[in-house]
Order: C-alpha cells, then sequence, then structure tokens
C-alpha cells in the first residue's frame, strides 16, 4: 500500500513538471521576439522640386522608387503627366498628403499634373510643372 502511495505521489508531481513545462514552452514560443522588433520606418520627406524628391508628395525616394509618368511624342519639348511615386500613387501611403505644387490644393487619387519635359543634349533632363488636372483643366459648364 505504501508503494502505491509513493507512486501516485509521483505520477501527481511529474504531471504538475509535466504541466508548468507546456506553460514555459507556449510562453517562450508564441510571444513576439523582442530582439528582432525594429521601431517602424520614418519616412523622410523634402522639398518638392529638389531631385529625388516626389512634386505631389514630397517624399524623398530611395534609390529603387521611380515616379511614375506618362510621357508623349515630341521634339525637344514633350508633354508629360506625373502621377505620383509609390507612396502616393495608387494609393496614398498613412500621413501622405497629395498636393499640387501649383496651385497648393489637394490632389484626389485620380489626379496627377501636367508638366513640359525640356530634353537637353549632353545635360540633364528639365521638368517644369505646369499645374495639376484640377487648376489646368478647363471646367466643365452645364
Amino acid at each position: 500500500m505504501k508503494d502505491m502511495n509513493l507512486s501516485l505521489a509521483y505520477i501527481v508531481v511529474l504531471l504538475f513538471v509535466g504541466i508548468a513545462l507546456l506553460v514555459f514552452a507556449y510562453g517562450l514560443f508564441t510571444l513576439p521576439n523582442r530582439k528582432n522588433k525594429r521601431p517602424p520606418l520614418l519616412k523622410k520627406t523634402g522639398v518638392p522640386g529638389t531631385p529625388g524628391v516626389c512634386p505631389i508628395c514630397g517624399t524623398v525616394l530611395n534609390k529603387n522608387e521611380q515616379i511614375k509618368t506618362a510621357l508623349y511624342p515630341g521634339e525637344d519639348d514633350r508633354i508629360c503627366h506625373i502621377f505620383g511615386c509609390p507612396h502616393c500613387h495608387p494609393y496614398a501611403d498613412e500621413n501622405t498628403a497629395r498636393r499640387c505644387p501649383v496651385c497648393k490644393k489637394p490632389l484626389p487619387a485620380e489626379g496627377y499634373l501636367f508638366a513640359r519635359l525640356f530634353s537637353r543634349p549632353g545635360n540633364k533632363n528639365h521638368v517644369h510643372i505646369l499645374g495639376c488636372s484640377s487648376c489646368r483643366l478647363p471646367k466643365k459648364k452645364n
């Protein structure tokens, strides 16, 4: 009888140790790893018109990011539509405001800028922004 009580005590102790190990393993593998947690990257903003800065939202672009444009045929002077960078087109990031650099009004998601692209042989091309689809296009009359 004494052996049976002793073995029952061992089973109860082993059961509690097993439960404690399961709880410890669950906490170890399910909690987020604090070493790999990085603070969110802050978006750098610059002055629109500066090279490497989106003219619509003012975000400083990384080397692998480009502004989405449509370029129309022409000689030295070509018409260009500027839609935005990956931060503001087709969907604007959080805390990113799309604004026209000419009229300073908010630019809707489907809006774009009108610009002229001047090709200069031997030099970099020059872009002159004329306005947005809101301030540059004629208003419809009823």
